[in-house]
């Protein structure tokens, strides 16, 4: 069965899940049918950069900024009866849809929230935790169409088939829903499924027959672990030193009593529930979080303080986040922002040199794109990551830290991604960042499982 736009497919069905598949953007086209319906919730990357960069709008304005006693609170962006984003940096003249209070204990059981949580910050949140209360929020704007795009990204292990549990009990109601899913197997039972590509939607004859599973760690961790995933023994340079390290948000302890060390040839997977830590953990490695001068820390053979130069720091370091995809602002080529990584601007300020051009022109190849002077802003959010993961490494730097480099990629990119970091290993150490159980590359040495201490969500 084959649909030539949005809109019959939508007359058909009531209920659908959309699989984009790469180079072939389906959200612009699903977005400009639903902004015309009324009553929409949206569960959207969209949404969580508004309100992040109404917020911060620079990474290490996030920890900064975040005992701000004046922030808004989760409490307020449930429970306000028009809650709008005004900041010194940010008036939005369109408040949020309206929620019902009486709903407020469903959606946090939905969205396996404790009551704690209303008083936390919403900029103290997690990319995680932030998809989970916009979540909460749905449920509690009841609504008529609802669209989840990228259901599953950035959420932990043990919470996405209770996510999907919640969403196939959507099925029998009244709620209209589209379902935006860039890894096929997350494509769930019961909802039709189509898959966009060169236009049109075909449908998916085949899905998962049962329920997402939960991907079983070995065991709860309640403190940090070593998990080694190679034998051969490694002894290089020691590169990163955290002594009985200590960060709080406020009230909220976010990392507890952490001593980790990195050494040259090692290879990190870090996991972990939402909230426990894990990007916070790669901000103190790179140096963009303040309380690194208040701990015991070496970082590439230098102390915060006590000599540490930042910026030469920086020079050293490859970096992704998904926080840098969704914020990026550049007005540049493809080609040029591969350019922007043998330096540490995010800015182009220097002409780049002949090698620099044609080694980013191959790289951007690689991935698949073909025309390498198309603008940035012009790509897809999946694009985006592609081009910035590319950037972190294309200097090479010592350090390649990679924080959820696949979030919504299919298995062909995170299969080309993960060659790709296989051949640079041999001359980068890689620190990456993983909700999915052995999805990384081949090199990878070690685990360190970060539990999460404060209440959990």
């Amino acid at each position: 069965m084959i649909f030539d736009d949005i809109e019959s497919l939508l007359k058909e069905y009531k209920q659908v899940q959309i699989l984009e598949v790469p180079f072939n953007p389906v959200d612009p086209i699903l977005w400009s049918f639903l902004k015309k319906q009324e009553r929409l919730s949206v569960v959207s990357e969209r949404i969580q950069r508004k309100i992040q960069r109404a917020l911060a709008p620079f990474w290490q304005q996030r920890f900064i900024s975040i005992e701000n006693k004046e922030a808004p609170l989760v409490r307020h962006f449930l429970l306000s009866p028009l809650f709008f984003l005004q900041t010194d940096l940010v008036v939005e003249d369109t408040p949020f849809p309206k929620t019902n209070p009486a709903l407020l204990s469903e959606a946090l059981q939905k969205a396996s929230l404790p009551e704690s949580v209303l008083d936390r910050t919403l900029l103290s949140l997690s990319n995680g935790e932030l998809r989970r209360i916009l979540l909460a929020r749905v449920w509690m704007e009841n609504p008529e169409w609802v669209y989840f795009n990228d259901l599953f990204g950035g959420l932990d292990a043990a919470y996405r088939p209770y996510l999907e549990e919640c969403v196939l009990k959507m099925v029998h109601s009244d709620v209209k829903m589209v379902i935006r899913l860039a890894r096929e197997e997350e494509v769930m039972p019961l909802i039709p499924a189509f898959v966009y590509e060169n236009g049109k939607f075909v449908l998916l004859e085949k899905k998962r027959e049962g329920a997402l599973k939960s991907e079983q760690v070995k065991k709860s961790y309640s403190e940090y672990e070593i998990e080694k995933l190679t034998s051969s023994a490694v002894e290089g340079k020691l590169l990163f030193d955290l002594k009985n390290v200590n960060v709080c948000f406020g009230e909220t302890e976010v990392i507890q009593n952490l001593s980790w060390q990195v050494r040259s040839g090692e290879h990190w997977v870090v996991m972990g529930p939402n909230g426990a830590g894990k990007s916070t953990l790669l901000a103190l490695l790179s140096a963009d979080h303040p309380q690194i001068y208040k701990n015991d820390i070496m970082l590439l053979g230098e102390r915060p303080g006590k000599g540490l130069d930042v910026w030469a720091h920086k020079e050293k370091l490859g970096f992704f986040s998904p926080e840098l995809a969704l914020q990026y602002r550049e007005e540049l080529t493809l080609q040029e922002v591969l350019c922007t990584g043998f330096s540490t601007s995010l800015g182009l300020f220097k002409e780049p040199v002949f090698e620099e051009r044609e080694k980013a022109n191959e790289w951007l190849h690689f991935l698949g794109f073909e025309d390498t002077k198309v603008a940035f802003s012009s790509l897809t959010l999946i694009e985006k990551r592609l081009v910035l993961i590319a950037r972190a490494a294309i200097k090479p730097p010592s350090v390649l830290i990679l924080d959820e480099p696949t979030q919504g990629m299919d298995a062909k990119h995170r299969a080309k991604i993960f060659n790709w970091l296989d051949y640079l290993s041999s001359s980068t150490t890689i620190i990456l960042v993983s909700h999915y159980l052995n999805e990384w590359p081949k090199c990878m040495t070690h685990i360190l499982h970060m539990p999460k201490f404060s209440m959990p969500l």
